[in-house]
């Protein structure tokens, strides 16, 4: 999926791009894949373009593409946007911590 990080506070080090050494999925019957990021592969290579984020800073990053945070700096807080466009998330889906906060 295409994912949009919005920093709203803290610093880090945010690293894009690297090869995957020796990928694997997460299973796509778990709610890793079904509910929260869509389909994942671990086990990156450390290499990548690094760079410093911190509040205000938007990054996009397409669909495929390895990133991560490789440091933290000061405790962060960030909104992430998952584009479902491939509709991996099941058709109706609505996060159970929604549900929850507005059948209160």
């Amino acid at each position: 999926m295409t994912e949009v990080y919005h920093i709203i506070d803290g610093a880090g080090t945010f690293v894009t791009g690297g090869e995957m050494v020796e990928p694997t999925p997460s299973p796509s019957d778990g709610n890793t894949v079904k509910v929260l990021v869509g389909r994942v592969l671990r086990n990156l290579d450390p290499r990548g373009y690094s760079r410093r984020v911190g509040p205000g800073d938007v990054i996009v990053i397409p669909p495929g593409v390895a990133h991560w945070f490789s440091a933290v700096e000061r405790d962060m807080n960030y909104l992430v946007v998952r584009v479902d466009a491939q509709h991996v998330l099941p058709a109706g889906y609505v996060n159970p911590a929604i549900t929850r906060s507005t059948a209160r």
